[in-house]
């Protein structure tokens, strides 16, 4: 599932293309995984509204995650 994930956010590489291509063929939960998680970014992509964000609230969010 993490190829599934880098396929679809279009990070893999093009062996691990080859790679999954030629697994897809024979692993019907591979390509129903890649199909739902196509669907899932693609849903996301149309159905969330992009809004800038004030830098503040940036600086604020990075100063907490550092304190982590």
């Amino acid at each position: 599932m993490k190829l599934v994930q880098l396929i679809v956010d279009g990070q893999a590489t093009d062996e691990q293309i080859v790679q999954f291509k030629q697994n897809m063929d024979k692993c019907l939960p591979c390509e129903k995984g890649y199909e739902l998680e196509k669907c899932i970014k693609e849903t996301m992509q149309l159905r969330l509204e992009k809004k800038c964000i004030p830098s503040n609230l940036i600086d604020c969010i990075k100063q907490k995650i550092k304190g982590l």
